[in-house]
């Protein structure tokens, strides 16, 4: 009798394990299965440029980027942008991988340095593979940083489908591969009815890549696309990469909070601008999926001011702002040359002493005046002339103005409050001078660049010592000195403002050195500890302002945010690795070679080269500092060299101005 019971009990507990098991079902059918109907959606298109063949009837050739952009800007309920594709050199599988990946390094940073070739085959069940995925993941597996290709599929439960044209290489199906490479569900059919087929695959994905048509094709397409779009549901019709000149692909969103606007999100920070890595993020935000830690991409967002000719003409600007940066300075370098020969010719060596100055001057007003040609963008010619004849005319004006040696206080002090000032309203006139940075490499796209970190840190050493010439060795001059580094390194190194860490680095080295150098008592080991410290400290300090702030810069979310020390290791290694390429680039070691030569040499001369100042504490203070701040950039940046070769010809200039003593061309005509 007593069995009874105990028998029932276990059939009252098997059927209980078995509710529950039935119970348990439909969620694991939901993470394996396609989506049931409802719920946010994601539809990312891909527009491809019209076909050789259709770009060959166009009456004449087409700006690309003008063009694509033309096209969006006929759906109103499109918010309009540029998306940047890939960190430094362009590959466009790379672009779409990086779609995939939500983070990014730069090309030379992978070994191989491009893609495997992929292609997109049906695996039988609806799904599709990409074959060559085996050989991306290891690809990615060996570079400097946590890039998962597929992360944004693989996040996806069901993960995504993929509409295409049947005929034609699928390279856009890359967007929709999760981890494995495998595509949930493939549809590839004619171009008539891609958008239809898209639609269909909606009904059951939660996420879904078209590769569209070609052309009028295309622009139907994504009409209606645009017209078929539901509440919840978010549509992405990005350019797809190009073969050639893809850094900036035109955008158009349509489902994001607030009116029609234009793009931009906190990697940027730069209005109608976002980075390929943000549409990961942006993607599982509007799913409601949690978006991965090592993500280092940001929500895309849109702000008031949807102006196509505008974005237009950023992207023109950007384009050319490289290929005339080094025209530009051999212009002004060009003209020094001939205000040396005409001075000497109308003056001899009277001459040639007011040219080393007025020259000199016309060079350190270099930064100041690239900023007023980024407001005006004119042709190539015309900017190559303006920035030659305003700097040596303003060098000139200086020398009139301001004794020797106080004229340098003024090209510095105005370059460093410009770009101060420009920082504060969000670098507009920096990221279009020819000395800022380019947002087309899309590893800086506001605030301060390399370029820039070593010549504003020059300038504001040479602004200092020029007020405190004549001083001597005083308390007062440390103060001066670390003040103003402190401050240019707020500036910037800040995430609001500069967001250039290295700078801060470089700030603390350059003004460290100086401060200690005007010391009344000279150089002590404790003064030497102070500087070994500086840069630290002001590391310590940044972090502090950052994370009050909320500056979500880039120091923030890679070195602040870290996940381990690993996370940091991937950080150094891969700015040392840039690095070490950059002084094996080109002429680099030969440049590199005369800039230690050069420094080597005005230590051993230094009486001679500050014998016209009196060996003027101030000025070498000033030198000095010149000297280790690119020490210190080329350590700690990984554009190596490239700040110390800078550093080293400021640090000439301002010799040249020194050495332009007018009371030298007396002595040169006293009989010896």
């Amino acid at each position: 009798m007593p069995a009874r019971p105990r028998r029932g009990a276990c059939r009252l507990a098997a059927l209980a394990v078995l509710a529950l098991a039935l119970s348990l079902l439909p969620a694991a059918a939901a993470a394996a299965a396609p989506a049931a109907p409802g719920g946010p959606r994601v539809l990312i298109a891909l527009l491809p440029l019209p076909e050789a063949d259709e770009l060959a009837d166009a009456p004449e050739p087409a700006n690309e980027v003008g063009e694509v952009l033309d096209r969006l800007e006929r759906f109103p309920s499109l918010s309009l942008g540029l998306t940047q594709a890939t960190q430094g050199a362009y590959d466009p599988a790379q672009a779409l991988l990086d779609l995939t990946q939500g983070t990014r390094v730069s090309l030379a940073s992978y070994e191989p340095r491009d893609p495997p070739p992929v292609v997109i085959e049906g695996d039988g069940r609806g799904g599709g593979t990409v074959t060559g995925w085996r050989a991306i993941a290891a690809r990615a597996q060996d570079a400097p940083a946590d890039v998962v290709p597929g992360l944004l599929a693989g996040s996806v439960p069901g993960g995504a489908g993929y509409a295409g044209v049947s005929g034609r290489e699928q390279h856009e199906a890359i967007v929709a591969a999760d981890r494995a490479g495998r595509i949930a569900e493939l549809s590839l059919g004619p171009a008539a009815d891609v958008a239809r087929r898209a639609r269909a695959l909606l009904a059951t994905r939660r996420l879904v890549v078209a590769g569209l048509p070609t052309g009028p094709d295309g622009d139907r397409a994504v009409a209606r696309l645009v017209t078929a779009r539901a509440p919840g549901e978010l549509l992405i019709v990005l350019q797809s990469p190009p073969e050639a000149n893809g850094r900036l692909l035109p955008t158009g969103i349509d489902g994001l909070a607030g009116a029609p606007g234009r793009l931009t999100s906190d990697t940027t920070h730069l209005g109608g601008v976002v980075a390929g890595i943000d549409v990961l993020p942006t993607t599982l935000e509007h799913l409601r999926i949690a978006v991965p830690d090592d993500v280092k991409g940001q929500p895309i967002r849109v702000e008031p001011g949807r102006d196509a000719a505008a974005l237009e003409g950023l992207a023109d600007r950007l384009r050319i702002v490289l290929p005339r940066r080094f025209p530009a300075l051999y212009s002004v370098f060009g003209a020094w040359l001939a205000l040396l020969l005409a001075a000497m010719l109308a003056a001899d060596r009277r001459g040639l002493r007011w040219a080393m100055r007025a020259g000199a001057l016309g060079v350190l007003w270099v930064p100041a005046v690239v900023l007023v040609t980024a407001a005006l963008a004119p042709p190539r010619t015309a900017e190559l002339v303006l920035v030659a004849a305003l700097t040596m005319g303003l060098g000139v004006l200086t020398d009139r103005l301001l004794p020797w040696p106080r004229g340098p206080a003024a090209p510095a002090l105005a370059a460093v409050g410009a770009y101060t000032l420009d920082l504060a309203l969000g670098s507009p006139l920096i990221i279009r001078s020819l000395l800022g940075p380019n947002p087309m490499f899309g590893s800086r796209f506001y605030g301060i660049g390399n370029e820039l970190e070593a010549t504003l840190t020059a300038l504001l050493l040479i602004g200092v010592a020029a007020l405190l010439a004549g001083g001597g060795r005083r308390r007062a001059g440390v103060w001066a000195f670390a003040a103003a580094g402190a401050a240019l390194a707020l500036v910037m190194g800040a995430g609001r403002l500069g967001a250039d860490v290295g700078g801060v680095i470089t700030v603390g080295a350059g003004a460290a050195v100086a401060a200690v150098l005007m010391l009344p008592g000279g150089v002590t080991r404790r003064a030497l500890v102070v500087v070994s410290a500086a840069p630290l400290l002001g590391l310590l300090a940044l972090a502090a302002v950052d994370l009050v702030s909320g500056g979500s810069s880039h120091f923030t979310r890679t070195v602040l945010r870290a996940g381990d020390g690993g996370d940091l290791w991937d950080v150094v290694a891969r700015r040392y690795e840039l690095a070490g390429r950059q002084v094996v680039r080109g002429m680099m070691p030969v440049t590199t070679a005369i800039a230690l030569l050069a420094i080597a040499l005005g230590i051993r001369r230094r009486d001679r080269v500050l014998e016209r100042v009196g060996g003027d504490p101030a000025w070498l203070a000033a030198l000095a500092g010149i000297v280790a701040l690119g020490v210190a950039g080329a350590l700690f940046n990984d554009s190596g060299p490239v700040l110390l070769l800078f550093a080293t010809v400021i640090a000439a200039v301002l010799v040249a101005y020194l050495r332009g003593d007018a009371r030298l061309a007396v002595e040169d005509r006293t009989p010896r």
